[in-house]
């Protein structure tokens, strides 16, 4: 019978394949995100009962946000939002469901996108994969600098 993680040889550690294929490097908890996540502040709007209300994001992904909040929200709780994506001239409408919240700095609360266009989706994974890219630049230039010193 095959195993159900495979290990991968790396460099600095050993990390596994899933039977689902996705790479983590603990054998026991593998990671399940289908899309790359970054750092990125976005606005967002959230709809209740008795208006909005606002909050700011500690990161972003086209499969939820997380969302920066000194109060907890009910898991499994639905939400409806508007995020404002600087350079996006019109707001990303979004519902989604809160998936856990998180009390330790930064504190706030995970929504995992239930409701959201398409093109709303391939647009907040284009913004996330710029922003890495610029970051991954940034480090590289960043590393060159400090190599360059010992010349």
């Amino acid at each position: 019978m095959r195993p159900a993680y495979l290990p991968l040889v790396t460099f600095d550690k050993e990390l596994y394949a899933g039977e689902d294929g996705l790479v983590t490097d603990d054998y026991k908890y593998p990671e399940r995100r289908r899309y790359d996540r970054a750092a990125i502040r976005v606005g967002v709007r959230v709809k209740t009962e008795t208006g909005y209300k606002h909050f700011s994001s500690d990161n972003l992904s086209a499969g939820g946000i997380f969302l920066l909040s000194k109060e907890t929200m009910e898991e499994e709780s639905e939400l409806e939002m508007e995020l404002f994506i600087p350079s996006v001239s019109l707001p990303i409408k979004a519902k989604g469901e809160i998936v856990w919240n998180q009390r330790q700095e930064p504190s706030g609360f995970a929504v995992r996108f239930t409701e959201i266009g398409e093109n709303s989706r391939k647009l907040i994974g284009w913004v996330v994969k710029r922003y890495l890219a610029k970051q991954d630049l940034q480090e590289s230039i960043e590393r060159a600098y400090e190599l360059s010193k010992s010349f």
